[in-house]
């Protein structure tokens, strides 16, 4: 799973169309309607965000010019480069628009591979087997949360696998305490 220095983040929730997941550093989930008042408001209060989209990822920054106003711009860093691309003001921010921002950054990214690494190119690791506690396996690939028995299967998101892994370890903790 990746891991993101920036806490205020929009995700799009993997398997879905057009859901998104809103957190904001030390506050946890937000609820606003996407390109809503609300939605511009939150962003506004912003200085810098991580956007992980259908199509690509970045972290979009707030930069004040000398003529005083505010402009937002997506960096990404690939292969050795920043890859920089203007977003414009706050209220440009549509879904659309961040979208179309991290599809062009993740192209840029593709375009900067060196043409030696493209041709030599590491061959994918095989998914691991995962955890298996009886019939129930646990698996844990590329930053995705699996979790099949013989008649269900189910995929968390990576907000979903950090609440499931809090609940465990803070009952692993009462388990303990118990135990001596």
């Amino acid at each position: 799973m990746a891991r993101y220095r920036l806490d205020n983040m929009i995700e799009h929730i993997t398997g879905t169309e057009n859901r998104y997941l809103l957190f904001e550093g030390g506050k946890g989930a937000q609820r606003c309607v996407p390109d809503s008042p609300e939605w511009f408001a939150w962003l506004a209060g912003l200085s810098s965000f991580h956007f992980q989209g259908k199509g690509g990822h970045f972290t979009a920054r707030q930069e004040r010019k000398q003529r005083g106003e505010t402009y937002w711009y997506a960096y990404r860093k690939a292969h050795k480069m920043r890859l920089k691309r203007y977003l414009g003001t706050t209220e440009k921010l549509t879904l659309a628009h961040l979208e179309q921002a991290a599809c062009a950054l993740h192209e840029a990214a593709l375009s900067a591979i060196p043409e030696d690494e493209a041709l030599n190119a590491r061959a994918k690791i095989p998914a691991p087997a995962g955890l298996r506690i009886g019939s129930v396996t646990v698996l844990w690939h590329e930053g995705v949360l699996s979790i099949r028995t013989p008649t269900e299967h189910h995929v968390l998101n990576k907000i979903q696998a950090a609440e499931l892994l809090s609940y465990l370890y803070d009952q692993r903790r009462t388990l303990l305490k118990r135990q001596q």
